[in-house]
């Protein structure tokens, strides 16, 4: 697992399925093969996260490095 910093409180995009909340603060996100992050939403569903409302706590993993 990854450790990510929300800068905000962030939603899930509308129309897809029902809203989802995670506010800001420390995660333990989960990423995927293919380098894309979610984290655990205040009802604990996975709710995917975007560059720009996150960063990473230490080292990022290697999909993110550039």
């Amino acid at each position: 697992m990854v450790q990510i910093r929300l800068l905000k409180m962030i939603r899930s995009d509308f129309p897809f399925g029902r809203i989802a909340v995670a506010k800001a603060g420390i995660y333990d996100a989960e990423m995927n093969q293919y380098g894309a992050l979610s984290v655990r939403d205040c009802n604990g569903d996975l709710l995917g996260v975007k560059p720009g409302e996150f960063e990473f706590i230490g080292e990022p993993p290697e999909q993110w490095k550039t």
